[in-house]
């Protein structure tokens, strides 16, 4: 819970890992994430897409690499997309 107690605080799993990724962009995350119900489901495709790639990076199965690459592409899509959101005058 942060000092301030909103509920929109890094307790939220989906706010956390797009936190974690642009801690620079702290404040700003935090407005859109309440603000924008659009980047909150972009946040919660980010943390499905960065568990995903984390589970295949560390898997043993024979499709295994080209899942983890696959994933990793698709988080850098999804860190565009949030840098969009990021842009002056995006809010």
């Amino acid at each position: 819970m942060t000092p301030s107690g909103r509920k929109d605080a890094p307790q939220s799993p989906a706010l956390a890992s797009v936190l974690e990724n642009f801690p620079e962009e702290g404040a700003k995350i935090r407005q859109l994430f309440q603000q924008s119900p659009s980047f909150q489901s972009l946040c919660e495709d980010y943390r499905d897409c960065l568990a995903a790639w984390e589970y295949w990076r560390q898997a043993s199965a024979q499709e295994a690499p080209e899942l983890s690459r696959s994933y990793a592409e698709l988080l850098q899509e999804l860190e565009q997309e949030v840098r969009q959101y990021l842009e002056p005058g995006e809010v």
